[in-house]
Order: C-alpha cells, then sequence, then structure tokens
C-alpha cells in the first residue's frame, strides 16, 4: 500500500536534519503517522493529495530501491519535503475522521 510505504520511508529518515522536526522519533513514528492519516485502515483511500500526486512524490524517497530495507537517504527525504510540501503536509499534519 502506497500510504504505508511513504510513512515506513519518512520515519526511516526521521534523524535526518529538515525531516525530524516533523515526526515522532523511535518506534512511534509508524504507528503514529499511521493513524494521524488514516492508512492503518485496509480501506483507506487518497483524496487530496491524490494517489497520482502521493505516486509521483515518493519517487524521491525510491532512489535506494524498491523495497524499504534500503532507507531513503536523508538528501532524498529533504527533497521529497521541499518539493512536495502538500504530500509531505498530508503525512504530518491531517487528522483523519
Amino acid at each position: 500500500m502506497v500510504c504505508r510505504d511513504v510513512v515506513v520511508r519518512l520515519c526511516q529518515t526521521a534523524a535526518c536534519p529538515g525531516v525530524s522536526a516533523q515526526l515522532v522519533p523511535g518506534e512511534a513514528c509508524e504507528s503514529t503517522l499511521l493513524q494521524r492519516t488514516g492508512c492503518e485502515d485496509d480501506a483507506f483511500t487518497f483524496a487530496d493529495p491524490t494517489r497520482e500526486r502521493v505516486l509521483r512524490c515518493r519517487e524521491a524517497l525510491l532512489s535506494r530501491g524498491p523495497t524499504t530495507a534500503n532507507p531513503p537517504a536523508c538528501s532524498d527525504a529533504r527533497r521529497f519535503v521541499s518539493e512536495c510540501p502538500d504530500v509531505a503536509g498530508f503525512f504530518w499534519e491531517r487528522q483523519q475522521p
């Protein structure tokens, strides 16, 4: 699932300057973001931002491969944040009903 994949990759870069201020450090990162966004629900679907927008932005986090076994570089995570503030904001700020 795209949303969960982005959450994992963002949390893998939680210690990176320019990324860390928006994330809960440590093991709580993934559970916090999954709950905040609603991604933990198997029926989750994107509305705003659209799934297509998230997929385009997620490309910055995929430079080290398609699996989460190799965490994104800090520079890639910062690129995600700077080039896609709307998508980053979805993961950091948005509360699903």
